[in-house]
């Protein structure tokens, strides 16, 4: 359900002052999922977004967020587009030069399918709509290897989980792992947040056990806004370098920690000011949404959503809130009325003193 107040545009909390003093070392208490994988040197965060798309975080409090996550590279992924990943890119060699990496993408999001672009400079629109067709998929993924970068498919459980009331996947039309492979993806991303997607993760490991290219597994925080760290994709690079890093990435050279528990980090913003100061007439006007479900269907990142709105009326609350006023009316009048004639017998016993006196 969502509530109309819902989608009045205010800002609950104040990301923006938010900073992060702290540290994670998730290589203490874990290991690499393949046991023969050995020493790593890099700790990667393969999704992740910014305010310049659907992210709480600017591209700058990302680097130093996904620092205190204990990682030492993330792949920033903002929604259609790649400014934000170059914004951190620029950051990140100013203030961390050497010591952390930023490799900008974008995620290509739309009602099939969300795919991250990785390693590019340029946005990516070829191919790219509400609702695109199998032939601009594989548009969009042949300009991305035009491009030098890589295609990793995302979060496959969440596209694809049926959303309620609706009674459609999230995503209408995805296509299959067989397809995606033959239309030249580079590989998948089997955790997403705290989900592990073991069939497509079996899939992949079966398939790279034969001949071919081996396709590449992936993890990504997905993160929108502070949150527990739950993996982290890690590699054995030559250097601290986008270009070592991507060389690991390009020949599936990858392994990963994963707590399904999550990391202890624990992040509270501040309400924002704007938030306090509406918050009353928000939570008043909350009480107007028991009257109606409102089920929006998923964001198409292309000003629509994918899915038809449902609107769920409940006309029972409505002749209630009725019942409920005409009572109050009532009520109150039968009050007022009981009121006034106690003041008008107060008022007379004061008289009848007034006048005994005299």
């Amino acid at each position: 359900m969502v509530p109309l107040h819902n989608s009045v545009s205010v800002e609950t909390f104040d990301f923006g002052a938010m900073s992060f003093g702290w540290t994670t070392n998730p290589q203490d208490s874990l290991v690499p999922f393949d046991p023969l994988f050995g020493d790593y040197n890099v700790l990667l965060d393969g999704h992740a977004h910014t305010t310049v798309s659907d992210g709480r975080l600017s591209p700058e409090q990302l680097v130093d967020y996904s620092i205190a996550q204990g990682c030492n590279a993330v792949i920033v992924t903002d929604h259609n587009t790649v400014r934000g990943g170059l914004q951190a890119e620029k950051y990140a060699e100013a203030k961390y030069p050497g010591e952390f990496v930023v490799i900008p993408g974008m995620e290509y999001s739309n009602c099939r399918i969300h795919m991250n672009f990785i390693n590019i400079n340029t946005t990516v629109r070829v191919g790219n709509k509400e609702f695109p067709s199998d032939e601009d998929m594989q548009l969009a993924i042949n300009r991305v290897h035009e491009l030098g970068g890589l295609v990793i498919v995302n979060h496959i459980p969440w596209s694809n989980r049926t959303l309620e009331r609706l009674g459609t996947p999230r995503l209408l039309n995805h296509p299959s792992v067989e397809s995606l492979i033959r239309w030249g993806v580079d590989g998948f991303e089997i955790i997403n947040q705290a989900t592990f997607d073991l069939p497509t993760f079996q899939h992949v490991r079966a398939r790279n056990s034969s001949a071919g290219r081996p396709l590449v597994l992936m993890t990504g925080s997905d993160v929108h806004m502070p949150n527990t760290a739950f993996a982290w994709t890690v590699l054995r690079a030559k250097s601290l370098s986008k270009d070592a890093i991507m060389d690991e990435i390009w020949n599936a050279r990858t392994s990963f920690l994963f707590d399904p528990t999550g990391n202890r980090a624990n992040v509270i913003p501040a309400y924002s000011s704007s938030y306090l100061a509406l918050a009353p007439l928000m939570e008043l006007a909350g009480y107007f949404s028991t009257f109606y479900d409102h089920y929006p269907g998923q964001y198409s990142f292309h000003g629509t959503h994918c899915q038809h709105d449902i609107v769920d009326f409940h006309g029972s609350s409505v002749g209630l809130f009725v019942v409920y006023l005409i009572a109050g009316v009532l009520l109150f009048e039968l009050v007022y009325r009981v009121l006034g004639l106690v003041a008008g017998l107060v008022k007379q016993r004061i008289n009848q003193r007034g006048v005994s006196a005299d």
